[in-house]
C-alpha cells in the first residue's frame, strides 16, 4: 500500500475546505509518474492514472481509488509496495521458469505491463473536526485487484491504521502523520510490516498554496533501503472550489523513486 505525505499528510488540508463543512460527494482523477532504480540493477518507471471516488460528512470521510497502472522494468519493483524479492516466474519480462535467488536469477529479466491496479480503500473519522488543530484517524486496506503475474501488485491484501493532524501557525499550515500498515504476503512474495511518518508545511501563494513535505516508510522486504523522499506541491482551489494540485518529488534514498511528478483535479458535489 502506498503511502506519501502526499496522499497521506495532504489527506488532511485536502478536507479541511470542505469536507468538514458538511455532506458531499467528491471525485477525482490524475496522473503520477515516478522512475528510479529503487535499489535494483535497472531503472524502473511507474504511471498511474487513479480515479477516487468518496463521501464526506462533518466527521466521516470515505475514500475508494481505483488506478489504471503501467510498469516498466524490473520485476522486483511493485508499485505501491517498491522493491521486494519476486520468485513470481511470470514476472515481467520473466518466461515461467523457476527462479532461484542463490543463482543470481531473480534480477536479470525485465520487461513492461499494463492493466489495473489495487483498490485502495479509507475510512477515515475527524477527532478534531474544526478549530486551530484538526486530527483524523483512519483504517486503510488494499484489495489485491492487480495482476501479480504482470508485476503490477503483490496479489496480497494489505491493511493498515493512519492518524493525520493539521494545524496553523500564523499564515504557515503545518502537517503531519504517522501510519502502520500490515503487508499481505503472497504466494511469491513475502513482505514484511512497515510503519511510515510524514512532516510537512504549506504557505498561502496568491489563490493558492506552496508547500513542502518529506515521508519515510520502512522496507517492505530485508535486502533494501527504506524509502526516504521529500516533495513539493502547489495546490489551487478554483472558483468552483475544486482542487487542481501539481508535486515533484526526489529521492534521498536507494529504496524511493529517484523522481517523480503528477498532476490532479477534483470535484466536489
Amino acid at each position: 500500500m502506498k503511502s506519501t505525505a502526499l496522499a497521506s499528510g495532504l489527506a488532511l488540508l485536502l478536507i479541511t475546505g470542505q469536507a468538514l463543512a458538511g455532506d458531499a460527494f467528491t471525485l477525482s482523477t490524475g496522473v503520477h509518474h515516478h522512475r528510479g532504480d529503487y535499489g535494483t540493477e535497472r531503472d524502473t518507471e511507474i504511471t498511474t492514472v487513479p480515479v477516487t471516488a468518496g463521501y464526506d460528512t462533518d466527521r466521516w470521510r470515505f475514500r475508494a481509488s481505483l488506478p489504471w497502472t503501467h510498469v516498466a522494468g524490473d520485476p522486483n519493483v511493485l508499485p505501491g509496495t517498491g522493491p521486494v524479492l519476486n520468485l513470481n516466474p511470470l514476472g515481467r519480462g520473466r518466461i515461467g521458469l523457476p527462479l532461484d535467488p542463490e543463482e543470481g536469477d531473480v534480477g536479470r529479466t525485465g520487461g513492461s505491463a499494463s492493466g489495473v491496479g489495487d483498490l485502495s480503500l479509507r475510512v477515515g473519522y475527524a477527532l478534531a473536526p474544526s478549530g486551530p488543530v484538526r486530527a483524523e484517524l483512519s483504517a486503510v486496506a488494499k484489495v489485491a485487484t492487480a495482476d501479480e503475474d504482470k508485476g503490477l501488485g503483490t496479489g496480497a491484501n494489505d491493511y493498515g491504521v493512519a492518524f493525520d493532524v493539521a494545524g496553523e501557525l500564523g499564515a504557515t499550515t503545518v502537517f503531519g502523520g504517522v501510519n502502520y500498515t500490515r503487508l499481505g504476503a503472497s504466494e511469491f512474495i513475502d513482505a514484511a510490516d512497515v510503519l511510515g511518518f510524514n512532516v510537512g508545511a504549506g504557505w498561502q501563494a496568491g489563490q493558492g498554496q506552496l508547500g513542502l513535505a518529506y515521508d519515510f516508510r520502512e522496507s517492505a522486504a530485508a535486502g533494501f533501503d527504506d524509502r526516504s523522499e521529500v516533495s513539493g506541491y502547489y495546490r489551487l482551489d478554483t472558483r468552483r472550489g475544486n482542487p487542481f494540485q501539481v508535486y515533484v518529488s526526489a529521492g534521498l534514498s536507494d529504496g524511493s523513486p529517484d523522481w517523480g511528478s503528477g498532476v490532479s483535479y477534483g470535484w466536489t458535489f
